[in-house]
């Protein structure tokens, strides 16, 4: 069995269909304040572009989404216009707004990786997976727990959210449409 480089593998993947939507999201977050304005952007964080094409974002308070919901049309506009994204509507909500962790993780300095010792490559596809297992393992035995499956947790999904990203995935979205 022939191996393919790791670069090759991602580069096909970026350029896969149903990897598009979450690049254009990135792209949306990279904008957002100059889509938005500064003041705006500090009392909003895009959340998700669902598959509907519905934009989700957390706003500081319901006067903020109220404002905001008069906005939909032009800010829709000025993302396809600037980014090429189609969004089909914007969803304004309270409810996923965490004011302690967006402020910390906007204002935080990003932490540079560490240089990773060299790794002989593996002799079999499960000697690989046996790898990667035991170093998430190593990685995740002192993270605390989701309140909700009970699954180790990372810290920042926890401050963000409450309970872990998958959990968060699983519960309904905005309905107020």
């Amino acid at each position: 069995m022939a191996y393919t480089l790791l670069a090759t593998v991602l580069q096909q993947w970026q350029q896969a269909p149903e990897w598009q939507q979450p690049q254009q999201f990135l792209r949306l977050l990279e904008h957002w304040p100059e889509l938005v304005g500064a003041i705006v952007a500090e009392h909003t964080v895009p959340l998700e572009v669902t598959s509907e094409g519905v934009l989700l974002v957390a706003v500081a308070s319901s006067t903020w989404a109220h404002h905001l919901m008069f906005s939909r049309s032009p800010l829709m506009g000025k993302i396809q216009q600037t980014l090429g994204i189609l969004l089909s509507d914007i969803c304004f909500s309270h409810r996923d707004w965490r004011p302690h962790c967006f402020t910390s993780l906007n204002n935080a300095p990003l932490l540079k990786a560490k240089a990773l010792p060299p790794v002989p490559p593996a002799a079999t596809p499960q000697e690989a997976f046996q790898r990667w297992q035991a170093q998430v393992r190593r990685r995740s035995q002192d993270y605390p727990f989701c309140p909700r499956c009970q699954c180790p947790t990372p810290i920042q999904e926890l401050q963000r959210w409450g309970i872990c990203g998958l959990c968060y995935t699983r519960q309904p979205r905005c309905q107020s449409r």
